[in-house]
């Protein structure tokens, strides 16, 4: 058992400086003083011209902020069972800024139900089978403060719900107190905490050895949330929800046998409770939470989970993957109709999507988390998320997980949640995934206010502009390709002087084969990119324009390309 901090370290402790970003709004992931500047102005080599056939005319509307993005956008997980020095090197430091990774959950996915913090094995000996998470070589409570102490990022912890669940509420309460507390003597005032990992799942502990239901886990959490919030009021959390109440039907499931310790349950993959293909997930889950008294008014948020494409009978074309997107509107409403129907009196908390990825690696779309269509689609998610305000938080999984073989190879014999790779068999640990550099793109030509952008002339469905304003008077805009052809973009609303810009464009590394969108690599204005930080590694493309004039730059097909417009 590792030692617990005494009154004399906590009373210090709550003196002390404390890592990440606390406390900045009373509704969860809102931060009103949300500051970015524009990165430094480079002269970068002139904007490359392509043999275009499309032009697409794109007015900035500067003045009309639409969405504010803050730090809650640009997170992930970072697991309990990667190795414990993995995460804390100058290398991966200068990684996770170079993709501007501000929000950060430990101890990442299903650990949280199976991880004792202080390894107290002895008086929880339920969770004995999993003493292998506290091993020093594993990444632990104390490795993941020095974590955020690197980054700068803010902090959101689990708890372990299933404590609760298996010792009764009040024991779970007391120790998820001392957790806090022993995080305080760390250095570290966490304010955003979640009950739990997808506790309406077969797959999650203690299902099939005790009991577990929407009524107790609800019960559960109204209890850890009035103790600590008690005790540190500042503290806020939220629960483990669902957006729909439909089962998916899947030819290729086998239904799963249910413990008789459950309650009700459905089979299957359901859309909304983000599960293994093959898995229970708890019937009424999110009726039965909000219909225990005071749990929706106790909750400052709702975690929902979404591995988008989950089928395994067929395996995903490029067209289907990137119709996922719009499921983040689903969320919002699924979860404002199921606070209708049980307590239409209280106010829906915000969002936050805390594990997502384009595919589930059981899936027939396994591959495709390698491939470069993941840097298109994690582009589109971080857009569309600031754009349309249905959700108030991202965070994929996650940085590191580890590289799976797919059973279903077509879309490639190798998976792999992470941000960056982990436990692969052909690539270096470490080595930045696709998806990374939609997050290093963003982190470069994104803002801090969102601004209306307007396709004006030269309509396409497969382009879609991101546009922004930094805290300096400069104009970021990304833009995605999903077109097989390059466009002229031109874009008005910027010159009201001379302006200049610099860009950068991330495109398949296999541009020129069948499908550019399977590569398994991308380039980053035109290199390969094994240098970071990027900014500073590799020369951006400049562009200019005269007062009056509209900016014209070209982008290849297949493509999301980043400009900063400096005035």
């Amino acid at each position: 058992m590792r030692p617990r901090i005494t009154a004399t370290a906590l009373a210090a402790a709550l003196t002390a400086p404390v890592c990440g970003v606390q406390g900045a709004s009373s509704i969860a992931f809102q931060n009103p003083e949300y500051s970015k500047s524009a990165p430094t102005k480079q002269n970068g080599v002139s904007w490359p011209s392509l043999d275009t056939e499309k032009s697409t005319y794109v007015y900035v509307h500067t003045s009309d902020e639409i969405a504010q993005p803050t730090e809650f956008f640009f997170g992930s997980n970072v697991p309990v069972y990667v190795a414990g020095d993995f995460f804390n090197t100058d290398d991966m430091s200068t990684k996770m800024a170079t993709a501007g990774q501000s929000f950060l959950r430990y101890p990442g996915g299903s650990s949280a139900n199976k991880l004792l913090w202080d390894a107290d094995y002895d008086s929880y000996p339920y969770f004995s089978g999993y003493s292998w998470m506290t091993a020093d070589s594993k990444y632990s409570m104390e490795d993941f403060v020095v974590t955020i102490n690197n980054t700068g990022a803010t902090p959101l912890v689990e708890l372990n719900a299933a404590l609760s669940l298996v010792y009764g509420s009040d024991v779970g309460a007391d120790y998820f107190i001392q957790m806090h507390e022993q995080l305080l003597a760390y250095g570290c005032d966490v304010a955003y905490y979640a009950f739990g990992n997808e506790n309406y799942g077969g797959w999650e502990p203690p299902y099939g050895d005790y009991p577990v239901n929407g009524t107790l886990y609800g019960e559960a959490f109204l209890v850890a949330a009035k103790a600590l919030k008690k005790a540190y009021p500042k503290i806020q959390i939220g629960f483990v929800g669902e957006y729909d109440y439909t089962s998916v039907a899947d030819d290729s499931i086998t239904p799963a046998s249910a413990p008789a310790a459950a309650s009700s349950q459905t089979s299957g993959p359901r859309r909304g409770a983000s599960q293994p293909n093959l898995g229970v997930v708890i019937d009424d889950w999110m009726e039965d939470i909000l219909a225990v008294d005071g749990a929706a008014d106790a909750a400052d948020f709702v975690v929902i989970h979404e591995y988008y494409f989950k089928t395994t009978s067929s395996v995903p074309t490029n067209v289907e993957l990137l119709e996922e997107v719009g499921q983040l509107s689903d969320m919002r409403d699924g979860v404002a109709d199921f606070f209708a129907e049980v307590v239409p009196e209280a106010t829906v908390p915000p969002i936050i999507l805390s594990e997502f990825n384009l595919v589930q690696l059981a899936s027939a779309g396994c591959g495709a988390t390698l491939q470069f269509i993941n840097t298109i689609w994690h582009a589109e998610i971080l857009g569309e998320a600031i754009q349309g305000g249905d959700v108030a938080a991202l965070m994929s999984f996650s940085w590191a997980d580890a590289a799976e073989n797919c059973s279903n190879t077509g879309r490639g014999t190798r998976g792999d949640y992470g941000l960056v790779s982990y436990g692969s068999d052909t690539i270096e640990d470490g080595t930045p995934t696709t998806q990374f550099y939609a997050y290093a793109l963003f982190n470069l030509a994104f803002g801090d206010s969102m601004v209306n952008s307007t396709i004006s002339q030269g309509t396409s469905t497969k382009i879609k502009t991101y546009a922004s304003t930094f805290s300096d008077g400069s104009v970021g805009i990304v833009i995605v390709n999903e077109d097989s052809a390059a466009h002229t973009m031109r874009f008005d609303g910027l010159t009201t002087g001379a302006i200049t810009a610099n860009g950068w464009v991330v495109a398949s590394s296999d541009p020129d084969a069948e499908d550019p969108l399977s590569a398994d690599g991308v380039t980053w204005n035109g290199e390969t990119p094994d240098t970071f930080p990027l900014e500073t590694s590799y020369t951006p493309y400049s562009a200019s324009a005269s007062e009056g004039e509209v900016l014209e730059v070209d982008v290849p097909a297949y493509s999301v390309t980043g400009i900063v417009v400096y005035y």
